[in-house]
């Protein structure tokens, strides 16, 4: 599980049930809270959960929500919880319409796939926006 998909399903969950989980990221842990921290887990070992003392006082329906969310976060290889970083590629340097572009769909709507030169905003038809294995992918 990433860090990002962690955070989406605690907030999913804090809307549901009116609560405020939140997920912060401290040196060496991840911390699932609402006014205090609930779940400590390791950023250095998997596997690693401490559960706080006084977890009680949440609902149990919500307790046993992130337990879950937290076990199996802990459960993720290390390498495997951070997100892919984002990059656009620059094709001519001092060009600002010079970027690689991924066409996804061409002017009359079709699937397209092609690769073209152009400006940085990525659109509905044009991603400029790469993660490094999808742009290995398309090399």
């Amino acid at each position: 599980m990433k860090f990002k998909e962690l955070k989406s399903r605690v907030a999913t969950l804090s809307l549901g049930t009116g609560s405020n989980y939140r997920v912060e990221r401290n040196t060496g842990s991840t911390i699932i809270m609402n006014l205090f921290g609930l779940y400590q887990i390791s950023e250095t070992t998997v596997g690693s959960v401490r559960e706080a003392n006084d977890i009680g006082i949440i609902p149990e329906h919500d307790r046993l929500a992130l337990q879950k969310l937290a076990y199996k976060y802990s459960r993720t290889p290390l390498d495997e919880r951070r997100d892919e970083p984002k990059f656009q590629v620059r094709m001519m340097y001092g060009d600002s319409k010079s970027y690689l572009n991924f066409l996804k769909e061409d002017f009359n709507g079709q699937t397209s796939g092609s690769l073209i030169i152009a400006d940085c905003l990525d659109t509905s038809a044009l991603q400029t926006t790469f993660t490094e294995s999808l742009y290995k992918k398309l090399q």
